[in-house]
């Protein structure tokens, strides 16, 4: 029996044949895939088969080998003046959080803000960005430490400002390489929470690799799961059963009838 493919509604974000080439390999395989607007979409899938790459041409920092990608209100993204404006209108929250360590936390989130005004301006920050700056560390629960040097946050606290980074910019296109791996888990259901209020409020466009599957099953709309670089599943959460677990992640071999997994 077939795995079931997600209907079509209007999309916000839309590949259509993406391939993406790393020398003779293909990392991913015409893969085609609709993302309305409103939803939060998980992607999953064992390690290797093409979930970040998959968010780096989203977000434009990956050119693909063949194939689309576009955004509504923005256009294909090989056009570059498409390009500049899906950059505008998406923030990244990812998993190394290309944070700077010299500087405070709330400087780090300013810089979701760059675009805003002149790279080379000597000026201090307007008022009215360092308080939305600051109105994001609250959302993620750092208000109390915006001026602690981001090199004295705890791995947590690290990707909260991440997250806050991203938060500030008030995409229309959201996207996480896996953004809830250094929180705990109540942290990580709390800005669940906050994606989901995003969502219903604003009608963001929410993406996300994932690797708990539960975290996937109870904050996503829709699963997609990625195998060699391939969709092997697209469909609702709730249809991500343990049939499409088994799918996606196969039991390790065992070697010599001893149990052991093969490395």
């Amino acid at each position: 029996m077939p795995f079931p493919v997600a209907s079509s509604p209007p999309a916000a974000v839309r590949v259509e044949r993406l391939t993406v080439r790393r020398g003779a390999r293909e990392v991913l395989r015409e893969v085609s895939l609709a993302f309305a607007g409103g939803s939060i979409t998980a992607v999953v899938g064992p390690s290797g088969v093409g979930k970040t790459t998959l968010i780096g041409v989203l977000n434009g920092l990956l050119r693909p080998s063949a194939g689309t990608v576009s955004m509504a209100g923005a256009g294909r993204l090989d056009d570059a003046g498409a390009l500049r404006e899906a950059r505008r209108r998406t923030a990244t929250v990812f998993q190394d959080h290309a944070l700077i360590d010299r500087l405070p936390a709330i400087d780090n989130v300013l810089l979701g803000l760059a675009d805003c005004r002149h790279p080379l301006s000597p000026l201090p920050w307007p008022r009215v960005l360092r308080e939305r700056a600051a109105r994001a560390l609250d959302e993620v629960g750092l208000l109390g430490r915006a001026t602690t040097r981001t090199d004295r946050l705890s791995g947590g606290e690290r990707q909260r400002v991440g997250i806050a980074r991203a938060l500030v910019r008030r995409p229309r296109l959201l996207l996480g390489d896996e953004p809830f791996a250094s929180v705990d888990p109540a942290l990580a259901r709390q800005l669940a929470e906050e994606f989901r209020r995003l969502v219903a409020q604003g009608g963001l466009t929410v993406i996300l690799v994932l690797h708990q599957l539960q975290m996937a099953r109870t904050l996503a709309d829709r699963i997609v799961g990625l195998t060699d670089g391939r969709v092997a599943f697209d469909g609702p959460a709730a249809a991500f059963d343990d049939v499409a677990e088994r799918r996606i992640f196969p039991a390790p071999a065992v070697s010599g009838g001893q149990g052991v997994s093969a490395c």
